[in-house]
């Protein structure tokens, strides 16, 4: 698979702790994906970027941006803030699998560190940086990615 437009890495959860976010949510669904209220943040991914979600230490979904900007719900309150994504890959919230750990993904532990619920821009991520730039780079990332979520390479 090619992932040239994955830039982004965004943390989820659901409202109740103990419940995953979009656990419903296959390959090929399109949904809106939430923020809580940072509509500066909400538009950073462009039309077709890439964001792969984490919760509870595993990366859950990669979703691909489908419009252009944010959109809101006609109440005011938290998580009122969305983008419509389409589901290019998710995780099975009732057995995932442990190449989809967030720090085998990734390929280092301070991953697990990353909090809140904006995105956040992969290559700026300083322990990104610093892993990825002396184990092959951006682009072996992007590799890393497709074998741990085993995502076909055509």
């Amino acid at each position: 698979m090619d992932l040239i437009n994955l830039k982004w890495t965004k943390n989820v959860k659901h409202p109740d702790s103990k419940l995953w976010a979009y656990p419903n949510v296959n390959t090929g669904d399109l949904f809106k994906l939430s923020w809580k209220d940072n509509t500066s943040n909400a538009d950073k991914p462009d039309k077709d970027d890439l964001i792969l979600l984490r919760q509870k230490g595993y990366v859950t979904h990669l979703v691909k941006v489908l419009d252009y900007k944010h959109e809101k719900y006609p109440w005011e309150g938290d998580y009122n803030i969305y983008r419509i994504v389409e589901t290019i890959w998710a995780i099975n919230c009732h057995h995932p699998l442990i190449s989809a750990k967030a720090d085998i993904v990734f390929g280092y532990p301070e991953v697990l560190s990353y909090e809140g619920g904006n995105v956040m821009e992969l290559e700026t991520l300083p322990t990104f940086k610093t892993y990825w730039d002396s184990n092959g780079g951006f682009q072996e990332f992007k590799n890393r990615v497709c074998t741990m979520l085993n995502l076909s390479s055509n």
